[in-house]
């Protein structure tokens, strides 16, 4: 009782407790789930309209189209890994912005009609179909995709499902490009189908008669820039009055920064020039074959090349050596070797090994046979001795199905490493592999002999045939030998941008002292979320998401390395959100067009003052001639401005327009000489075929529209 009593007199208190108790563990738990929504947001690569792509899944499609590009053979760097991002970011909303459109028009693309269109069901296949599968044909499609399914890839041998599983992803990938490009047809006809020529138009270019017309044209750049300056008060009516030219999806930063490009110094360039005079030495000692080889190897160059291969004249070309370089090696004596002057920080040194004439070129035919039909071959040399024809053995009885259907020729195409010109390498190092003897032995084989070549499990007959005449061939050692920097000169330049770095004092003070030091300095470069790189320093993207993060006025706190050879010290200038570009980062665009009309509108002024009577006198006016264009009429043919065709048809035969500007800056006076009847036909196909034209752009210039105007949130900065 006494402690219940204890408790009624604290009853207050205890309510007071556990309230705030019961609050700690709500708020708590609010923290928890908010937690769990910033944690969520956070990862949000892309957002339209509200449509959020995860970073999971962005990253995912790109590497698909990583691989993609390796696949294909391109190297993907910083820049080129960027410019596959900003490729996505761009498919994403632009296939957002085509269904949003087609859900509104109504159009869509059924499963029925994308199956067809993966296998040609009824209709011809979609290109990226039959560039996937590598066939057009419907019933190996359907083969293909069977092997995809789920149950087929868990019934896979275990080494194979995963190559199955990755072919799966690329599967459902090109289904979707499919469907894409499908709903990219349909709603292109659909709105080019909602341009047409008005009658105004089409009565114009149909009902008068076309002309040809003389004419003189000049670009106004014989008008200075200082004559022709915009004033501010221009250039900021233009941008107040044409901003959606300037809309940004993205935020922007605007970037100072100093950098240096480490060059070699003049102690690099004298290790350089050692260098050089010792390969010299070496390669001008070495008299044989072996020491030549030894005498590259000691060099670590990627850029070298010796083979026991002659080329001819041909073939040195292709080889990518320099023209002093083949004029060199055609000129010199065997065992002379070339001592060259430094060319682009590089000394490239030749040696002509040997030289001699022989066939440009020669046939060859083989009859590839298995060791299992004992004394086969010995039978077919017996008849190839007595006159039968190669080609006919080859085709009956060469395993190599190929070049048995070719009468066991093969045709390789003519490329550098032919010995003797009597087959490629390429072609020698599978015959090598094949029969299992080394190539010195292939290289032997002699003009019209039959040669048995076997090591089991396979004999080869070869037949060298069809000599072309002889050409001269050089044999020949190359090294490429590149001035570059030190360790020592690189640490000094980085010690030196590293001291300005420490100093502070704000970037103007660090610019300062970095122009002393002989340094760039470059200000209020524009950078967004796709901008590959900072102005032209290679692999600088770091810089880029580093800055787009970064606070107004921040410099970075770190001395960027980029590339090799680049160091760079960078800071943000201001910070502007989507929306609208300010008009301090597109001031230039905008001086610049302006300027361009300012000067042909002056152009025009000054020759109208000059009241010419003739085109020879325009002409020499503007340093310029007279043309002559045929089949003029109210068609634009876009090579002239609308302008153009406007005054052709309008001025009197035989009469001067007066000088007018173009839609391109130029500035043109003409004189129409001669009418004739309008090939209606012929004028109406043109008319069609402009509709179609202006139908194509305008429909672009619709679905471009749509898509700046959609909410765009682009977060890919802070993951890349």
């Amino acid at each position: 009782m006494a402690v219940l009593d204890k408790i009624r007199s604290h009853s207050v208190l205890l309510v007071v407790v556990i309230g705030v108790a019961l609050a700690g563990f709500v708020i708590g738990d609010l923290f928890t789930s908010g937690r769990t929504f910033w944690d969520k947001s956070e990862r949000v690569a892309l957002s339209i309209d509200g449509k959020d792509i995860s970073i999971e899944e962005y990253s995912a499609r790109l590497e698909q189209l990583q691989q993609q590009a390796e696949r294909q053979g391109q190297k993907i760097g910083d820049e080129q890994r960027m410019m596959l991002n900003n490729q996505l970011a761009q498919q994403y909303i632009s296939e957002y912005a085509l269904t949003k459109i087609a859900d509104k028009a109504g159009v869509q693309v059924t499963d029925d009609e994308l199956y067809a269109l993966l296998t040609g069901k009824g209709i011809s296949p979609s290109p990226l179909a039959v560039q996937f599968f590598g066939s057009a044909d419907e019933k190996q499609v359907n083969e293909f995709i069977r092997q995809l399914s789920d149950k087929q890839i868990a019934a896979a041998p275990a080494d194979q499902r995963d190559q199955l599983k990755g072919l799966q992803q690329q599967f459902v990938a090109l289904q979707q490009q499919v469907r894409v490009q499908r709903l990219q047809e349909k709603i292109g006809t659909l709105l080019s189908r909602s341009f047409k020529i008005n009658d105004l138009d089409r009565e114009l270019a149909l009902g008068g008669a076309s002309r040809s017309v003389a004419l003189v044209r000049s670009a106004a750049s014989m008008i200075t820039d200082a004559a022709a300056k915009p004033s501010d008060e221009e250039v900021q009516k233009y941008y107040d009055g044409h901003k959606d030219f300037f809309r940004m999806q993205s935020p922007m930063a605007e970037v100072s920064y100093i950098s240096v490009q480490v060059v070699p110094s003049q102690a690099d360039y004298q290790a350089a020039a050692e260098e050089k005079a010792k390969a010299v030495a070496e390669l001008r000692a070495a008299s044989t074959i072996p020491a030549v080889e030894s005498a590259l190897r000691a060099y670590a160059s990627s850029n070298k090349f010796f083979d026991k291969s002659y080329l001819t004249g041909e073939e040195l070309d292709q080889l990518g050596l320099g023209a002093d370089q083949v004029a060199f090696v055609k000129a010199a004596a065997v065992g002379e070797v070339s001592d060259p002057q430094l060319v682009n920080d590089r000394y490239d040194i030749v040696k002509l090994v040997g030289k001699k004439a022989a066939p440009s070129a020669l046939g060859l035919r083989m009859i590839v046979l298995n060791d299992s039909v004992k004394g086969r071959a010995d039978s077919l040399v017996a008849q190839l001795g007595s006159g039968a024809s190669f080609a006919d053995l080859a085709r009956k009885y060469s395993l190599d199905q190929q070049s048995a259907a070719q009468g066991g020729l093969i045709t390789m195409p003519n490329r550098m490493g032919l010995v003797d010109s009597t087959f490629s390498e390429f072609t020698l190092s599978q015959l090598g592999a094949q029969s299992g003897l080394a190539l010195d032995t292939l290289y032997k084989v002699p003009v019209g002999t039959v040669v048995c070549l076997g090591q089991a499990p396979m004999t080869i007959l070869l037949r060298a045939e069809n000599a072309q005449p002889a050409v001269e061939k050089y044999q020949l050692a190359y090294v490429s030998l590149e001035a570059t920097f030190s360790t020592d000169t690189y640490n000094a330049k980085y010690a030196a941008m590293n001291k300005i770095l420490g100093a502070g004092g704000g970037f103007d003070a660090m610019a300062q002292r970095a122009q002393k030091e002989g340094f760039s300095v470059a200000r209020g470069v524009a950078v967004e979320t796709g901008s590959p790189m900072l102005g032209q320093i290679p692999s600088s993207r770091p810089i880029v998401t580093w800055a787009l993060g970064a606070k107004d006025g921040e410099v970075s706190p770190k001395l960027y390395t980029c590339g090799t050879d680049y160091l760079v010290i960078p800071a943000v200038g201001k910070h502007t959100p989507a929306g609208f570009a300010p008009l301090s980062v597109v001031k230039e665009q905008i001086v610049a067009k302006l300027m361009s009309e300012k000067k042909a509108e002056q152009l025009v002024k000054q020759l109208e003052a000059k009241k010419l009577s003739t085109l020879e006198a325009y002409a020499e006016a503007m340093q310029s001639k007279v043309d002559t264009l045929v089949d003029v009429n109210y068609i634009v043919r876009g090579s002239e401005p609308a302008a153009f065709n406007g005054y052709a048809m309008t001025t009197a035969l035989g009469k001067l327009s007066k000088p007018f500007a173009g839609s391109n800056s130029e500035v043109f006076v003409l004189q129409p000489i001669s009418a004739t009847p309008v090939d209606k036909a012929a004028s109406a196909a043109a008319l069609k075929q402009q509709e179609l034209g202006q139908a194509r752009q305008y429909s672009y210039q619709a679905f471009a529209d749509f898509i700046q105007r959609l909410k765009v949130k682009d977060n890919r900065a802070r993951f890349y």
